[in-house]
């Protein structure tokens, strides 16, 4: 699946909000499964679900949903 940048941008941008440990997104990288985003302090994988969810319906994202991905 091919996702815009700005997509992965503003799931990186809601965890910093939730734990600033995150630290600030580098790049990004297509898995099996979804991606692999790469920040300056962790690296997290995204399923695909969630990234369609960004990009059609961020709202539906709970807070409790991005946590487990931090």
């Amino acid at each position: 699946m091919q996702i815009s940048t700005y997509v992965v941008y503003e799931l990186i941008s809601r965890l910093q909000e939730l734990n600033p440990i995150v630290g600030e997104y580098l790049n990004y990288k297509s898995t099996m499964n979804g991606i692999l985003i790469l920040t300056s302090a962790v690296q997290i994988a995204m399923p695909d679900d969630i990234l369609l969810q960004q990009f059609n319906d961020p709202a539906s994202i709970t807070q409790n949903t991005l946590l487990e991905f931090e």
